[in-house]
């Protein structure tokens, strides 16, 4: 292949990273403004914190594929956040979302202390190496909730379920190499989660 044909592979490359990328930082904020205007303050700041986060990790990297190589530092420790301090964060709502609770003040602070907490910890060398767990233990607690959810015919856990099954896929973007680039496919399947829970909030559903 020559020099001329990397280059051109290289540009749709870098122009797929920012179309997928765009994408996502786009429906972090459409989710966020068309599904959650109808919740209680805390739970809407809760779910606030996770999908503005990733939207601005998703746009940073936007940035960054665009040509701005200082931003990577940036970008990478948005990418912690949001897999800290945004996992905790939609745990938290979705609790609260499958339980039809509205959450308290020092819950809410609790909730975001904790998450903070946990990404000063991930920045840390010595426990950096654990940051890929972080998201998996968080899909777990979510798809048991939802599970406990849809045994109490609570039709809310089936968009759970399903929005951490793609978040489940996300961090196994490495596994669809040969079909997109891991980096596209995490893009376009956290949009998908995203989206999925924004229905699971819908306040049309409910309980069967």
């Amino acid at each position: 292949m020559g020099k001329s044909s990397r280059n051109f592979v290289n540009y749709v490359m870098i122009f797929s990273h920012i179309l997928s990328g765009s994408i996502l930082a786009g429906a972090g904020v459409g989710v966020f403004w068309h599904f959650f205007g109808r919740i209680s303050l805390f739970n809407r700041l809760l779910w606030g914190f996770f999908l503005l986060i990733t939207s601005l990790a998703a746009l940073i990297g936007v940035i960054y594929f665009a040509g701005d190589e200082s931003l990577e530092p940036l970008h990478q420790s948005m990418i912690v956040l949001s897999d800290s301090l945004g996992v905790v964060c939609v745990v938290t709502a979705v609790y609260a979302l499958l339980n039809r609770q509205n959450l308290s003040l020092i819950t809410f602070i609790a909730t975001v202390v904790l998450g903070i907490l946990l990404f000063i910890s991930l920045l840390l060398p010595d426990v950096r190496v654990f940051t890929p767990i972080v998201p998996s233990l968080g899909i777990l607690v979510l798809m048991l909730m939802a599970v406990f959810s849809l045994l109490q015919r609570n039709k809310r856990g089936l968009w759970v379920v399903l929005a951490a099954m793609m978040m489940g896929l996300a961090t196994k973007a490495e596994a669809f190499d040969s079909l997109i680039h891991p980096t596209d496919f995490y893009h376009y399947a956290t949009t998908v989660a995203l989206w999925l829970f924004g229905k699971a909030s819908d306040w049309r559903v409910g309980v069967v």
